[in-house]
């Protein structure tokens, strides 16, 4: 492979564009060795069993080491669009059709019993087509069918405290299930469309949100004011403090998604 420039790093891995030998362009995703070994093959198993349009295709797995420490690297697809979190804010329309693509990507992520807990507009990406996005980064991902790797005595359980739900704010491990992932969509969604957290009250920091959220009270008093006449009322139970209150299936809250008429304000 041919390196070309580094995109990113986070708390466990970093990304490369690289070019591979048929010149097409891929991401080089190199786990760091302070990562946990769990954690990083559960989520090249979680990538490996998903097929969807929508979810980042895992193309190849490598392991090398430099001296007695050992590396993991993984190649993907190369999404050229830019991210969600960089196309904000955006009409009422566009998240729609946005939002069925990746509901229909959370239902497939659900059928395999898997929850991503990490969905937020910065791991939602766009192929080169500008149109189809796809969820990427399942470094966190939790595989309902085997034990949980965040000790049961954390007071907070992974992922991005902004855009989680309440049960995964608070570890609540028996809440937790696919709806986790559908709070968080929700939240994205708002935040790029109507630009605020729907739990954000006025003057209150990031901070304040996740603490309101944690603590189960409920959205800001603007947000069905905004969500209403743009047409996007099916995000309000969505984001819905506890799970029994969201949406029960995913297909349920498809064909709610598909039956709103989103316009702009």
């Amino acid at each position: 492979m041919r390196y070309l420039q580094r995109v990113a790093e986070g708390a466990f891995k970093e990304t490369f564009h690289v070019v591979d030998a048929d010149a097409k362009p891929r991401a080089l995703k190199v786990y760091k060795a302070v990562g946990s070994d769990r954690r990083d093959q559960r989520e090249i198993e979680a990538m490996l069993r998903c097929d969807h349009p929508s979810v980042a295709r895992l193309l190849s797995v490598e392991t090398y080491g430099r001296g007695t420490t050992k590396f993991v690297a993984i190649t993907e697809e190369f999404l050229s669009g830019g991210t969600l979190a960089s196309r904000a804010p955006v009409t009422a329309a566009t998240c729609l059709q946005i939002g069925d693509a990746l509901i229909s990507a959370l239902a497939h992520i659900a059928c395999l019993k898997l929850v991503h807990r990490d969905i937020k507009p910065d791991n939602i990406m766009f192929r080169s087509d500008g149109l189809t996005p796809v969820i990427t980064d399942f470094g966190v991902v939790r595989d309902l069918t085997d034990s949980s790797a965040t000790p049961t005595w954390a007071p907070r359980g992974p992922g991005t405290p902004f855009f989680a739900a309440p049960e995964q704010l608070n570890n609540e491990k028996s809440l937790i299930d696919w709806r986790t992932d559908q709070f968080a969509l929700g939240v994205s969604l708002s935040f790029v469309t109507i630009g605020d957290h729907p739990y954000r009250t006025r003057g209150l920091s990031d901070r304040g949100v996740v603490d309101r959220v944690a603590s189960r009270q409920p959205p800001a008093p603007w947000f069905e004011k905004a969500a209403t006449p743009i047409g996007l009322t099916a995000l309000l139970p969505m984001v819905a403090a506890w799970p029994v209150n969201r949406y029960r299936k995913p297909e349920t809250l498809r064909k709610a998604w598909l039956a709103q008429k989103g316009k702009s304000a």
